[in-house]
């Protein structure tokens, strides 16, 4: 050993973590084999970090020989150092479709540790030309071996693997055919009925098969799944419920209706409807959403309060105000019964049912509401009186216009819009009101509402307010003002002084739409703001007019960033391929992430410009190029694009890229 290699050891014996990971940077671009030996000292050591940095040297190393290969191999066997044995994993599952053959070789080795490690690689490779080999591996002596080939010829999902694994649910290994049934969920393959019903009669595989009929179940799989729902094991019973919401969401509404609606509405009010809905009480989210989900098709109305606590977490509620709102009229007694004792977050969630609802006799909870200690229930109350309406609404909502949350003064603003189209005359008083404030917010929130009451007249002269925000809220609401004072005021806003002010008038004109927003949308792209000028263009392309293509051919001379991706995207739509020229000139950017957008938009008008320029972008300093263009070939080419994929493969370096390239080529053979 050199003396600056036995340096080096002696770093990487050093107390120091960083010390031993610069010494592991040190050994980058040396030749693989004079530092193997360093490097494999490195991948068990006790940090991570050093661990990692070590990995990152192997693949720089690349292609490996196989000498090498199997001396990485080798590592597998370390069963007295986790941390060297899952570096040795990872690189080899990072090396990929290079390693295949020698991990394949070592499928027979009489150590079923190393046995089961290669398996689960070559599972995480994705790699089906090893899956005769994974196929006989499901008849190892050792049942660790055979668990870990069924899931892995799960993870690779290739249908061939289907009679293979079929065959081993005829045997009478429990655990394995629970990973059997995962495998066939994960491979999605059609599986004939027959096979999986005999399993049900097994208390610890029902569950599973459950799961399994969810993915790969047909219109026959109904009556099993909803006779599941009657099981005396609560996971089994869940399963079951899981996946007839799953099949259902295949369905036609009216096979919905026949096949899963008509018996589940039978469930109501039996010991089954019961059990199902105290399983709302559960912590899994997809098995809650399933429950609620289910439990608004039963239209129960016990599921009311169990209902309203589970719909506490955000993500949850929206499938759990659905349900409430298919059990309908009946949840609403009780739900209105538990208001005055329930938290904040279900108040607000009765207060939104009662909106939901329309139900009559609800304005004195709704007015109280406004005054409530939670926030969240004082925005949904200002939301639900705009969209109940009942007398004096208006004025009572106006005063959260005022208040410390900013949750609620948006609800109010909301509300206040809402009322404009059933108490025009209430709201327009408010705004007076609050257009004669010293306060700009005020005046901002009268702009919004102002809209909603189509009110062209004063948001023309809200467009010449003092305050910015206040114009740029008028030049949004007038967008939605069809009325003839309105083009000429966004135009003349184009010359606002501030930006923001000039890019909503832009963004304004585009939503208006109609060939008489051409030129001042061509007007914007002189703009020195790039936001301006980017709203002018998204603008422009959706007016679709070839007119305006001198106006964004001057712009691209000096343009940069996010101005001339918008410009390049515009001058496809409005030209077509006939004006693609300048976006080829942006393959040459400096900046990788025009180069990227000119990818993406040569690429949506067929693949000619890929044989003149797909070397070189293959060459490309930055990976996200090379990534994005790799990815662009095999969209327009397809398996054409093979060849090419392998040559990128075998010189690409960034491990990223690396494994876009393998998915690619596994997806495409």
């Amino acid at each position: 050993m050199s003396n600056d290699l036995l340096e080096i050891s002696e770093r990487l014996a050093a107390d120091d973590e960083e010390q031993r990971r610069f010494a592991v940077m040190s050994l980058r671009r040396r030749p693989f084999p004079e530092v193997m030996e360093l490097l494999f000292r490195a991948m068990g050591d006790d940090s991570w970090r050093v661990r990692k940095e070590a990995v990152g040297v192997v693949l720089q190393a690349q292609p490996l020989q196989a000498a090498e290969l199997e001396a990485l191999i080798a590592l597998l066997r370390s069963a007295d150092n986790a941390g060297l044995r899952n570096s040795a994993v990872e690189s080899l599952e990072r090396i990929g479709a290079p390693a295949v053959e020698r991990l394949c070789a070592h499928l027979k080795d009489p150590d079923h540790d190393l046995r089961k490690f290669i398996i689960d690689i070559l599972g995480n490779i994705r790699c089906a030309t090893c899956l005769p080999l994974l196929v006989e591996a499901l008849g190892d002596e050792d049942m660790n071996v055979r668990v870990a080939a069924a899931e892995n010829l799960g993870k690779i999902g290739d249908g061939r693997a289907l009679p293979h694994l079929l065959k081993v649910l005829d045997g009478g290994e429990v655990w394995l055919k629970f990973t059997v049934l995962d495998a066939l969920a994960s491979i999605g393959a059609p599986v004939p009925l027959a096979k999986l019903e005999p399993l049900l009669q097994e208390g610890l595989l029902r569950r599973a098969t459950y799961d399994c009929l969810g993915v790969l179940g047909d219109l026959k799989s109904f009556p099993l799944l909803l006779e599941g729902l009657h099981d005396k094991a609560k996971n089994a019973r869940e399963a079951a419920a899981i996946a007839l919401m799953r099949l259902r969401g295949r369905l036609s509404p009216p096979e919905q209706e026949q096949l899963v609606d008509l018996p589940l509405r039978e469930l109501a009010g039996t010991a089954t409807a019961k059990k199902l809905i105290d399983s709302l009480h559960g912590e899994e989210p997809v098995m809650i959403s399933a429950l609620a989900q289910l439990c608004g098709i039963m239209g129960d109305e016990r599921a009311a309060l169990p209902l309203v606590r589970v719909a506490r977490a955000e993500r949850l509620r929206a499938v759990c105000l659905e349900a409430l709102l298919r059990i309908g009229e009946p949840v609403m007694p009780v739900v209105l019964e538990h208001f005055p004792f329930a938290i904040a977050t279900e108040r607000a969630i009765i207060v939104h049912l009662i909106a939901e609802t329309g139900r009559p006799g609800s304005d004195d909870l709704l007015f109280a509401a406004l005054e409530d200690d939670g926030p969240e229930v004082r925005r949904c109350a200002a939301i639900a009186l705009g969209r109940l309406a009942p007398e004096g609404a208006a004025e009572r909502v106006a005063r959260l216009l005022d208040d410390e949350e900013a949750q609620v003064r948006e609800g109010a603003v909301d509300g206040l819009q809402r009322l404009a189209a059933r108490d025009s005359g209430g709201v327009s008083a408010v705004c007076t009101g609050l257009l004669r404030s010293r306060d700009a917010r005020k005046r901002r929130d009268a702009a919004i509402i102002l809209g909603a009451l189509a009110d062209g007249e004063r948001l023309a002269r809200l467009v010449k307010d003092e305050d910015a925000t206040v114009r740029r809220a008028a030049v949004a609401s007038l967008a939605r003002v069809d009325l003839p004072q309105a083009l000429g005021a966004l135009t003349l806003s184009l010359s606002d002084e501030e930006p923001e002010v000039r890019a909503a008038a832009a963004q304004a004109l585009a939503e208006r739409g109609g060939d008489e927003v051409l030129a001042p949308l061509c007007l914007a792209l002189g703009d020195e703001d790039p936001w301006v000028q980017t709203a002018a263009l998204k603008g422009l392309t959706a007016l679709g007019n070839a007119e305006a293509l001198p106006g964004v051919m001057a712009l691209l001379e000096q343009a940069q960033g996010p101005v001339l991706i918008a410009a390049l995207s515009t001058l496809a739509a409005l030209g077509g391929a006939q004006a693609l020229a300048p976006v080829r000139q942006a393959l040459y950017h400096s900046d990788e992430e025009v180069v990227e957008a000119a990818i993406g938009i040569l690429a949506a008008h067929g693949g000619d410009w890929i044989d003149e320029h797909g070397p070189a972008l293959l060459e490309h300093p930055h990976w996200m190029v090379r990534r994005s263009f790799v990815r662009a070939l095999a969209q327009v080419q397809g398996a054409d694009s093979l060849a090419v994929l392998d040559q990128a493969l075998a010189r690409e370096s960034d491990p990223l890229v690396k494994g876009e390239i393998v998915e690619l080529l596994d997806r495409l053979r």
